[in-house]
């Protein structure tokens, strides 16, 4: 048996010791058949954690994937992840197998921070790969006191999800026609609604033909480049973005 994989990999997290760090699995629980929320314990009190930051995670001896924290708590040593398992690759599998006491090692968070908090109307647009995301955003829009809106496209056995974590967003299911029911509730809202969320910020993420679709029509709507956030997680075809 070739060990040579799994040498690289150790390799690199040596090469990158000071950005890796070892935790447990503290807690899960199952949202729907195809979506898994986990708390994880470890120990990182200089982290300054941003929204929309993603850990990388080692998903076995040659595999690493990007997830973006829903929680993160630098002083108590906890960050919690909303997966979703599509039953198809490597992180899918090792996030559906891991159980609480489980040893996983993850990459310190890095990226710029997502959230405009200087904007007062807020708009998600995004499928089951963004519900983690979405959830640190909701929250912290929460907190400020500022409004959003959102739209989901969802999986039959995920439609009860977004309830469950406190959203209120608009939820549809997915199309042939890329964002085609998203697109038809965002062209559908009161004219007093739109002349308030016209001038917010758009967080677009997930499939990216899917972004692409709803992206063309807020631009038509005048909405600017500026206004408008997007981070494609996924496209039919390619494994990872």
């Amino acid at each position: 048996m070739n060990s040579m994989p799994k040498i690289i990999g150790d390799f690199m997290e040596l090469a990158f010791s000071s950005k890796i760090c070892k935790v447990k699995v503290e807690a899960t629980q199952m949202l729907s058949e195809n979506i898994k929320m986990i708390r994880f314990k470890g120990h990182f009190p200089h982290v300054n954690f941003k929204i929309g930051q993603a850990v990388i995670i080692r998903v076995d001896d040659t595999n690493y994937r990007n997830y973006t924290p829903s929680k993160w708590n630098s002083k108590e040593g906890t960050f919690e992840v909303i997966f979703h398992i599509h039953k198809n690759g490597p992180g899918s599998q090792f996030v559906e197998n891991l159980k609480i006491n489980d040893q996983v090692t993850v990459g310190m968070p890095r990226g710029f921070e997502v959230l405009k908090k200087e904007e007062k109307y807020q708009f998600f647009y995004g499928d089951e790969t963004c519900i983690s995301v979405f959830k640190s955003l909701k929250d912290e829009i929460d907190y400020n006191d500022n409004n959003y809106l959102g739209i989901l496209e969802l999986d039959p056995v995920s439609m009860k999800v977004p309830d469950k974590l406190g959203f209120s967003v608009d939820i549809v299911p997915k199309s042939i026609n890329k964002a085609e029911f998203a697109i038809d509730i965002l062209n559908k809202l009161d004219s007093k609604i739109w002349d308030l969320w016209q001038h917010g910020y758009f967080y677009l993420m997930g499939n990216a033909k899917s972004i692409q679709a709803f992206r063309k029509v807020l631009k038509e709507k005048g909405v600017p480049n500026k206004k408008i956030y997007t981070q494609p997680y996924w496209a039919e075809g390619k494994i990872g973005l």
